[in-house]
Order: structure tokens, then C-alpha cells, then sequence
């Protein structure tokens, strides 16, 4: 026979018999699945850079009603051929995406096999500059193209000298006037790698050269 004191006693015994819930400890792993990796740091692609600036500028340049022409090949060295309707262009292509200095900076200049040469009147009516983070164009005349080859773009006007190129921001009214003729007798003589001269615009000459566009 169980008293009331022994029942009290039971209980107590039995309780700290009964399992206590189990603390469960969440472990956040990281995992090397591809998912959960830092994806390396990219360089630019200049290629592909300026592949997009070339569509870009079809596009604005269709946009604009006027006709654009790819050369075949990548021997010459402008990039394409834009038709104004009193005549055409030769345009070259050059675009920059980085700030320096407080401005933008493309070269005029191209590659022909592995040696750098300054575009002169001689290769090329035009060059346009893209500068692809502002979506802004330059349409620089190669007769405005400086000794040096650096060509500074500063389109937000942040520095307190005169920015030369800035008139040509946008000025796609230039296509539509007819250039002064190029000055040829101040073109770069023919490298001694045996290619002849340039042919002379609007005229029949020699057969183009055979060179590397940048």
C-alpha cells in the first residue's frame, strides 16, 4: 500500500526520468558548388567592347537616315563607310568606358603589323568616339585630330581649361557638309614594308593598302 507522501515521491523520481528535448544545432555550410563561389574578377574585353560600339553605331547612325557599309575584310583602317547622300565617309571607330583624370580618353591610332601609326586625312574622314557609359558621341574630323595621339573627351565640362573636342560632341551635322579636300602632301610617307600609297578619295589610284586595322 502506497502512501500519499510515497506518491509525491514517485512523481518526482519518474519526471526526471522523462526524456529532456534535444537542442539542435544548425551548421551553415558553404558549399564550393559554383553557385556559392565569387566569381573572378573580369578584365575588359576590348574586342568585344568595340564590337559593341561598332552595332551601337549603326544603329545610330541608321537612326539618323543616313547609310552605313561595312567593308569586307578587316584590311582597312576605318571601319565603315557612311553615306551622307553628298558623298561618303570614312568612319573609324573608337570607344573608352573609363574614367581617368576626370575625363575620357580614346588614341587615334591604328596597328599595322604590330607597329602603331597616327591616323592621318589620308586613312580616314572621321573618327567617332563613343563614350559607352554616357551613351555619348563625338564625330571628330580627321583635319581636328591633335599631333599627339591622345584625344581627351571631358563631357561633363569638370576641369577649367578649354576641352578642344567638345564641339564635336554629337555633331553629326558634320556628315552633311562637304569636307575640306585632305592634304596629302602632309601624310605620312609608305613604311618601307614595300605598301604603296593610299588611293586618293573620289579618285582612281593604286590598290589599297594591305594592313591590320586596330
Amino acid at each position: 500500500m502506497l502512501f500519499w507522501g510515497d506518491c509525491e515521491k514517485l512523481k518526482v523520481k519518474t519526471s526526471a526520468l522523462k526524456p529532456k528535448p534535444a537542442s539542435v544545432r544548425t551548421l551553415h555550410a558553404h558549399s564550393d558548388s559554383p553557385r556559392n563561389r565569387k566569381p573572378p574578377a573580369r578584365h575588359p574585353n576590348t574586342k568585344r567592347l568595340g564590337e559593341l560600339a561598332e552595332a551601337a553605331f549603326v544603329v545610330k547612325a541608321a537612326g539618323l537616315g543616313f547609310a552605313v557599309s561595312k567593308p569586307w575584310g578587316d584590311s582597312e583602317r576605318y571601319d565603315f563607310i557612311l553615306d551622307s547622300g553628298p558623298r561618303t565617309w570614312r568612319v573609324q571607330i573608337k570607344c573608352t568606358e573609363s574614367l581617368s583624370n576626370r575625363g575620357y580618353q580614346v588614341q587615334s591610332t591604328y596597328t599595322d603589323r604590330k607597329q602603331k601609326g597616327h591616323y592621318t586625312a589620308a586613312d580616314i574622314d572621321v573618327l567617332v568616339a563613343y563614350i559607352l557609359p554616357l551613351d555619348l558621341w563625338n564625330v571628330i574630323p580627321a583635319q581636328a585630330f591633335p599631333s599627339s595621339a591622345s584625344i581627351r573627351l571631358y563631357p561633363e565640362g569638370n576641369i577649367s581649361r578649354h576641352a578642344r573636342f567638345e564641339q564635336y560632341r554629337e555633331a553629326w551635322h558634320l556628315f552633311g557638309q562637304q569636307p575640306p579636300q585632305a592634304d596629302l602632301s602632309n601624310a605620312a610617307p609608305p613604311s618601307d614594308n614595300g605598301h604603296p600609297d593610299p588611293e586618293p578619295v573620289g579618285g582612281e589610284g593604286p590598290a589599297a593598302n594591305c594592313h591590320q586595322a586596330e
